[in-house]
């Protein structure tokens, strides 16, 4: 129980972060470029951060001491954003605690993979949990700016990082196995491997349009007249329908190609953004969330089934974090650049995410029929 108690409050973290906390940014002063380029850095940071945390995971075997240490550091972070003003210092200390929560999943997957068997733990159940939580979390917290202020965002966030820290106390302390860490060797390896080449032009531009989705959907909802409980509301069907994605993952695994199923999640991606650039009305919103299920769902069970099925053993976890290093430059990039186009309209922010899927469609296209060129 220990483990679905964090799951619960780490994902409902998570859903203030990517729902709410850049709206709590505008009021704060920050003009959207600004939060994009805020947004933006925090991504960079994370490339940076995540695997020295996880490195010095790897060799203390002291993951849970890390996890609650961060989670602890975290709050006190939430707490000098409530008593701080001005919008310059404002971002400063967004970016610290950015950089502190950052490592969160990491620690606390690698705490979870090395207890299953222990445990007797299926991976999705437990993640499943953590993706109901994020539906929960949008509906009360938009329910609350809508009854308050946006005020309420922080005082929830709060709550919520303490609440982790009670339930990570409960975590078991064995760490997982050491893994290598990712060296520059490892990453030549990988970028010699042209179906890899392949998933970072597909898979990973795919995850980057989410990043521009997270740091600018709820503006785009406000200006189309949605109050922060109709919001909240959007983005619950949007993680409800990737939840379905998830549990029928392993059979979609089953009857199709890494390729196959990344160039879908990349073709929804293409006709999710062209339409939420064209309206955020109510219909619209309805069947870009219902998307959500191939562009986000769909895309990690192919990266899970290409990583699998074509990169060695030995070499898995330098690979992974490749790949998510990658996902998280182009998130970084692709942020910035929305940032100059949102001033211009909101819409062209997702053409251009549009634009992006078309792109990683064409790659994703490369790699179905491609005969493996397995890595390691």
């Amino acid at each position: 129980m220990a483990f679905y108690a964090f799951y619960i409050a780490l994902y409902a973290q998570i859903a203030i972060g990517i729902t709410f906390m850049p709206l709590w940014l505008r009021a704060q002063g920050l003009s959207e470029a600004s939060i994009g380029a805020c947004l933006a850095a925090a991504a960079i940071i994370a490339v940076v951060i995540n695997p020295l945390v996880g490195t010095v995971a790897d060799r203390t075997r002291h993951n849970k001491a890390i996890l609650i240490g961060l989670i602890i550091c975290a709050a006190c972070a939430t707490i000098a954003l409530s008593a701080i003003s001005g919008a310059i210092l404002v971002a400063m200390v967004f970016l610290v605690y950015r950089a502190l929560i950052s490592p969160h999943i990491p620690l606390a997957e690698s705490i979870l993979i090395a207890n299953l068997a222990a445990y007797r733990l299926d991976f999705g159940q437990v993640r499943a949990w953590g993706s109901a939580s994020v539906i929960a979390t949008t509906l009360v917290c938009g329910y609350l700016i809508t009854l308050s202020d946006t005020r309420v965002i922080l005082h929830l966030l709060l709550v919520i990082l303490l609440a982790q820290i009670v339930t990570a106390t409960g975590l078991p302390a064995r760490a997982r196995d050491a893994q290598p860490t990712i060296t520059t060797a490892a990453i030549l390896r990988a970028l010699r491997n042209r179906g890899f080449l392949l998933l970072l032009g597909s898979a990973a531009i795919s995850q980057a349009c989410h990043g521009v989705f997270y740091a600018y959907s709820t503006f785009r909802w406000l200006e189309a007249g949605h109050s922060t409980w109709a919001i909240g509301i959007f983005w619950s069907i949007g993680v409800g329908v990737e939840i379905i994605a998830f549990v029928f993952g392993k059979r979609i695994s089953a009857r199709l190609s890494p390729g196959q199923i990344i160039r879908i999640a990349c073709l929804a991606g293409c006709l999710r953004w062209g339409i939420f650039g064209l309206s955020a009305e109510l219909m619209p919103t309805l069947a870009v969330q219902i998307l959500q299920g191939a562009t986000l769902g769909l895309a990690q069970v192919g990266v899970a089934h290409y990583m699998r099925e074509n990169i060695a053993s030995e070499f898995l976890s330098s690979a992974t974090g490749v790949y998510w290093a990658a996902a998280g430059l182009i998130t970084a990039l692709a942020i910035l650049i929305s940032a100059w186009l949102y001033p211009i309209s909101s819409s062209y922010v997702f053409f251009f995410t549009a634009v992006l899927c078309a792109f990683g469609t064409v790659f994703a296209a490369m790699m179905v029929g491609k005969k493996a060129e397995r890595a390691g």
